[in-house]
C-alpha cells in the first residue's frame, strides 16, 4: 500500500474518532516535513484531529517527532520557562537574570511577537546592538560563562513550524493536543532539563478561562515529563495587562525598574518572583524564596541582566534611556468611580495599532511605542485623571478609542483579582 493510501486511511480513522499509532504519525510527520504529504491531505487530517481530539499517546507520539524533525540540543542541567503569551508579559526579562543570579543556568529558544502579545525577541532587540543570532558554540559558551543566553529557535522542530502555518490559515489553531504538541516539541529540542510553564487564562490569553488553562497546563507537564523534562506550571492572571509596559523598549524600561529593586506594579512584582522560585525549587536550589529576594536587594539580578545584554553585543548604556518615541498621548478618566475593567485585549489591540506588535508573521515592529496602563482594577480615579498613556502616531484615535471601550469604571471597588490562578507540581 502506498503511503498515500496510509494517509487516507489515517484522515478516515481520525475523522471517524479512532487512535493512530505511534509508527503511522511519525510517518506522517516526516512525510509533511519532506513535502510528500500535500497540504490539502494534512489540512484535512488536522480537521479531523480538530473535531475529534487526540489521546494522550497519539499527542505524545505527535510531540516527539515534530520534535525529532529538526535540531536537537542538549542541556540538562539548565532551567528554562514557557509562557503562552499575554498582554505585558515581561516576566522572562525579570525572572531569568534572577535565577540566573542565584546560581541557576538558563537555555532559552524564544521567538518574535504576533498579535497582542509580545515576544521576548522583540523586546530585547529593542536594546540598541542587542543580537538574538548565536551560533549553537556561543550560545553554549554564554550559558556557561554568564549563565545565561537567549538566541532564536532557527530550525528548531520545523515539522511543527510547516505544521502551525496550515493550522494558522485551516481554523484549526485552538486545538488543545495540538496546541499542547507544538509548544513542548520545541521545548524537548531545547533541551533544557527543567521547565516551568506560565499559562495565561484572561481575555488577553489564548486561554480564556481557569478550566482550558488548567487543562492545558495539565498536558504541557504530562507531555514534558514523558519526554524526560522535569516540569511544572503556573497559570497566571491576564485579564488585564501585567504590570504597566506594553510594548518593547517601555517593557524593557519596566523590567529594568524592577531589577534595579524599584517599586513595582504588584501584579508584576508576585508574578516574577514566583516564577523565579519555582525555576529554582525545579533546579533544586536551597532557600529559594530568600535567594530570590537576595538577589534583588544585592543588585546581583540587575547585574546579572547587564552581563547577558553585554554578551549579546548589547548596548548597556541604552537602559539607562530606552529608544522611546517622544510622541505621548493621555487617555483620561470619563467620570469618578473605581476601576471595575481594563481589559487586557484591547490594551493589547491598542498597542497593536500603535505598530507594537505585528498583524501578520514579517511585519515589522516600532520598539519604541506602546502604552502604559497608569491604574488598576479596584483603585479609585477622579475624572479627569489620566489611566492610561498611549506612545506613537499612527492610529492614535483609533487606539484612544479602544482603550475607553475597555475601560469600565463603576461607583463601588471591585476586588482585585488575583495574580496567580493556579499551580500544577
Amino acid at each position: 500500500m502506498s503511503f498515500g493510501n496510509a494517509v487516507l486511511d489515517a484522515i478516515e480513522t481520525k475523522k471517524r474518532g479512532g487512535e493512530l499509532s505511534d509508527s503511522v504519525i511519525r510517518e506522517l510527520v516526516e512525510s509533511y516535513s519532506l513535502r510528500e504529504v500535500p497540504d490539502y491531505q494534512m489540512s484535512a487530517l488536522l480537521m479531523a484531529i480538530f473535531i475529534q481530539g487526540m489521546r494522550c499517546q497519539e499527542t505524545l507520539a505527535l510531540t516527539e517527532a515534530m520534535a525529532n524533525s529538526g535540531k536537537r540540543y542538549s542541556y540538562p542541567h539548565c532551567v528554562d520557562k514557557h509562557s503562552t503569551g499575554g498582554v505585558g508579559d515581561k516576566i522572562s526579562l525579570i525572572s531569568l537574570p534572577i535565577i540566573a543570579a542565584c546560581g541557576a543556568p538558563v537555555a532559552k529558544l524564544s521567538g518574535r511577537g504576533l498579535g497582542t502579545t509580545g515576544g521576548t525577541i522583540d523586546r530585547l532587540e529593542s536594546i540598541p546592538g542587542f543580537s538574538a543570532g548565536l551560533s549553537e558554540e556561543r550560545f553554549k559558551k554564554q550559558i556557561e560563562e554568564v549563565g545565561l543566553a537567549i538566541m532564536e529557535p532557527g530550525d528548531l522542530a520545523p515539522a511543527d513550524k510547516a505544521i502551525y502555518a496550515l493550522r494558522d490559515t485551516t481554523g484549526t489553531v485552538d486545538s488543545l493536543p495540538l496546541i499542547a504538541s507544538s509548544i513542548v516539541s520545541k521545548k524537548v529540542a531545547t533541551g533544557a532539563g527543567h521547565l516551568l510553564y506560565d499559562v495565561k487564562s484572561g481575555s488577553g490569553a489564548f486561554m480564556k478561562t481557569i478550566e482550558e488553562a488548567h487543562e492545558l497546563a495539565q498536558l504541557l507537564v504530562r507531555l514534558s515529563k514523558s519526554l524526560g523534562i522535569e516540569a511544572s506550571a503556573l497559570i497566571t492572571n491576564m485579564n488585564e495587562p501585567l504590570g504597566v509596559a506594553v510594548g518593547n523598549a517601555l517593557e524593557v524600561r519596566e523590567s529594568v525598574h524592577f531589577l534595579r529593586d524599584e517599586p513595582s506594579a504588584a501584579d508584576l512584582s508576585k508574578v516574577a518572583r514566583i516564577v523565579a522560585v519555582r525555576l529554582l525549587e525545579l533546579k533544586g536550589i536551597p532557600e529559594p524564596q530568600s535567594a530570590v529576594e537576595k538577589a534583588i536587594s544585592s543588585g546581583a539580578a540587575y547585574e546579572k541582566f547587564r552581563e547577558f545584554v553585554t554578551a549579546q553585543d548589547g548596548d548597556t548604556r541604552a537602559l539607562e534611556n530606552l529608544p522611546v518615541t517622544n510622541k505621548v498621548w493621555e487617555v483620561s478618566a470619563p467620570r469618578t468611580g473605581y476601576v471595575a475593567q481594563i481589559e487586557a485585549l484591547g490594551v493589547g489591540r491598542a498597542a497593536l495599532l500603535l505598530g507594537a506588535g505585528r498583524v501578520k508573521r514579517g511585519d515589522e515592529v516600532d520598539p519604541g511605542v506602546g502604552v502604559e496602563v497608569l491604574t488598576k482594577i479596584g483603585e479609585e480615579v477622579e475624572e479627569g485623571q489620566p489611566v492610561v498613556r498611549l506612545y506613537g502616531e499612527r492610529n492614535v484615535e483609533r487606539a484612544v478609542e479602544l482603550v475607553l471601550e475597555t475601560l469600565k469604571i463603576s461607583d463601588t471597588p471591585d476586588e482585585r483579582p488575583p495574580a496567580i490562578l493556579g499551580s500544577l507540581e
